[in-house]
């Protein structure tokens, strides 16, 4: 092959070289170019508007009840309602100190029972811490009797003079009123130590002399407890006395011996009557005067 032949060809591997390369340089140059200038766009990204407050003219609105009775602000104009933050009622606390006063009391009702004829009572005094004029510690201490005879029965029940002891709690219902007018309802646990016998036990001697015979059992040491639950009320009589009546519902529990079930238990009564009352005279001793709010009778 003539060294021009070879020339030749070189020159044209050169072009051809060339026209390859300045071809791929034409392709890629406007690919990327596309490629930079396109957006990317993602269809599911939510596009954000601002907001702006809800503003609304006060005197435009009007109070209306719900249908649940609840009072709503609604705007005349749009009809929109709105809940006003300051016209919702919120829920009153304890209007009166922790320390609110003390209360001791004397009920007179079994004394007064029993001088018209009945055949057991006692008396007895109590006394109750006043918390906020809505929670009251509750204590009672007193002395009774007994002397029974059951109609149509052939013995008599008799239990000397013995002590009893109650202790609970007064709730007032209503706490945030005049504290000289209470309406209370109380739980209280009863307890109390005697001794009772039964006494002039009539039985017969034989069939051939028909002649009774008086017996007595000896007398029995026992202790009884109960529950007591009661509704009361306290009214102002005049300064700081007032007058309280209460309604009484208990239980009994022990009070046995070997002669058998107590028919009376002291501070309770007779133990198959489950109702009771009390009737005491009391006088209440503030403890913050200063504090006290101005609560008018209504």
């Amino acid at each position: 092959m003539s060294g021009k032949t070879k020339n030749l060809n070189g020159m044209v591997r050169s072009v051809m070289l060339f026209a390859l390369v300045a071809l791929s340089f034409c392709v890629t140059v406007p690919l990327a170019a596309q490629r930079r200038i396109t957006p990317v766009e993602n269809p599911a990204a939510p596009i954000k508007k601002k907001t702006k407050p809800v503003e609304f003219d006060r005197t435009r609105l009007d109070e209306r009840k719900d249908a649940s009775g609840r009072i709503v602000l609604v705007d005349t104009v749009t009809g929109m309602e709105y809940v006003d933050s300051t016209a919702v009622a919120k829920k009153p606390g304890n209007i009166y100190p922790l320390l609110h006063a003390v209360t001791v009391g004397v009920d007179f009702l079994d004394p007064l029972l029993k001088a018209f004829g009945q055949e057991y009572g006692g008396v007895s005094a109590w006394g109750e811490l006043s918390l906020h004029n809505r929670f009251k510690p509750y204590f009672e201490m007193g002395l009774s009797s007994a002397s029974i005879s059951p109609d149509g029965m052939n013995y008599r029940f008799h239990s000397p003079l013995a002590p009893f002891f109650k202790i609970g709690i007064n709730y007032n219902v209503f706490y945030n009123s005049n504290p000289d007018y209470q309406l209370c309802v109380g739980l209280r646990y009863g307890f109390s130590p005697f001794r009772f016998t039964i006494e002039d036990v009539t039985t017969s001697d034989g069939d051939y002399w028909g002649e009774t015979v008086p017996v007595s059992f000896p007398s029995q040491s026992t202790t009884a407890s109960f529950l007591e639950f009661a509704l009361s009320i306290k009214v102002k009589i005049v300064r700081n006395i007032s007058l309280g009546w209460a309604l009484k519902y208990h239980t009994a529990y022990g009070g046995k011996s070997d002669i058998g079930e107590s028919m009376y238990i002291p501070g309770y009564g007779k133990r198959n009557n489950r109702l009771a009352a009390g009737f005491s005279v009391m006088y209440t001793i503030p403890l913050n005067k200063k504090t006290l709010p101005v609560v008018e009778n209504k």
